[in-house]
């Protein structure tokens, strides 16, 4: 017992000391982003702003008269925050925003050395967090009026959770850790709509981890299902009653299926190029973007080689080495992405190898990779849509590294 004490203090202050490390980083990219604005100026951002606006105003999360259900609602409804105590200018937002991304960052390594220490010793669960803390193309991010840090936040909450099962001993225990493994994916998918049929991957791992016979496995993930339904229906409920169909999450996938699927596309972001087909003048936002979609999957069909390839395309974007935006295709660049990213793919696919005959736990790890991959061989692809993925990538390299597994012994104590 002891000995044990003595294992969980030691990695409690190793831990601080990684949290420490991660602040700093998260400090410096707040620097940068004051210091050079225009490289973190995003459309999505100002988009984001809009709506923001209109939530302080009281007219809910619309954009415009026009669009009133093309953004997911939570990271809107969290940049109104400033807004309603009198803080209304850009800065001051973005200032709010950038704050609270860099607490959730330091909290998404404290989560993924949670994790690992479930299924690795404690100083490889160091590792993957040290690894996680100072990753550069995910620090970055933090510095980005963008929905990816909140999401992931929600996200490995989630995992988290999910990891804990396997010590939860009782039904009550497991019961609870359902409701909030729902709640924190229904925020997710209204913060990022494309994770909308992410439990499908999920509630499988959910059954497996949970306590009990069959029977009880079934009412826990019955109960995560309800309440991640729950969590999305007061959105769904408002679409409904604006457009008079269900709609879970937000309008648009219509047109970023046009974005992927057209001649103009070629697995890259560009809204710019689509040449969107004639719409009534009365239609709605629900309407046009229906018509949108038609089009897009018309395409596709009649275009089978170019929409293989476009998928691949998709694929090699999202999991590029080196960064593929305009401004960022510098000698610097490739460099940090060739010594930063590439020796983690390189580790991750060997602990992949190692963990080849413990599917369940493989899926555990691969699950946001294998789902955003199936997502974003659709839709674009970009490196900021294999974000969600980073954290558990992290401790598949430092299982690839040689870190001694604990498959069979969770540890209950973080």
């Amino acid at each position: 017992m002891n000995g044990e004490t003595g294992s969980t203090s030691a990695f409690r202050r190793g831990l601080a000391w990684v949290l420490i490390a991660a602040s700093c980083c998260q400090i410096g990219v707040i620097a940068w982003a004051e210091g050079q604005p225009a490289r973190f100026d995003y459309p999505d951002s100002h988009r984001y702003l809009r709506v923001a606006r209109n939530i302080a105003a009281g007219n809910g999360p619309i954009e415009s008269a026009e669009v009133r259900a093309g953004t997911d609602p939570v990271y809107p409804y969290l940049l109104s925050i400033p807004i309603r105590f009198g803080f209304k200018s850009d800065l001051a937002i973005y200032r709010f925003a950038r704050g609270v991304q860099a607490v959730l960052g330091v909290a998404i390594v404290a989560l993924t050395a949670a994790v690992a220490r479930r299924w690795v010793s404690d100083r490889a669960a160091l590792g993957a967090a040290a690894l996680l803390a100072t990753h550069p193309i995910l620090l970055f991010f933090h510095g980005l009026v963008l929905t990816e840090i909140v999401y992931i936040a929600f996200l490995m909450a989630a995992w988290f959770l999910l990891a804990r099962l396997r010590d939860r001993d009782t039904l009550p225990d497991a019961f609870a850790s359902a409701g909030a493994i729902g709640t924190l994916l229904g925020l997710a998918t209204l913060t990022r709509s494309t994770s909308l049929l992410l439990p499908l991957l999920m509630l499988p791992l959910l059954w497996h981890f949970s306590p009990g016979p069959g029977r009880d496995k079934g009412r826990i993930v019955i109960a995560a299902a309800l309440v991640y339904v729950a969590v999305l229906a007061p959105n769904a409920l408002r679409n409904e009653r604006l457009f008079g169909r269900l709609i879970p999450a937000r309008i648009g996938g219509g047109a970023s299926l046009l974005e992927a699927f057209g001649p103009w596309a070629d697995g890259s972001p560009g809204m710019d190029r689509i040449v969107y087909p004639p719409v009534d003048e009365d239609a709605d936002e629900a309407e046009r973007d229906a018509v949108y979609r038609s089009a897009a999957i018309d395409w596709a069909r009649s275009h089978p080689r170019e929409t293989l390839s476009l998928a691949w395309a998709k694929l090699r974007r999202t999991w590029s080495i080196t960064l593929n935006a305009p401004g960022y295709e510098s000698a610097l660049f490739t460099a940090v992405g060739w010594l930063t990213v590439a020796p983690i793919f390189v580790l991750a696919l060997a602990g992949i190898w190692r963990l080849r005959r413990d599917g369940w736990t493989l899926l555990f790890f691969l699950a946001p990779a294998i789902y955003f991959s199936a997502i974003h061989m659709i839709f674009v692809g970009s490196v900021r849509y294999r974000l969600p993925a980073i954290p558990l990538l992290m401790i598949l390299a430092v299982i690839g590294a040689g870190a001694r597994l604990r498959l069979d012994r969770p540890r209950s104590n973080v």
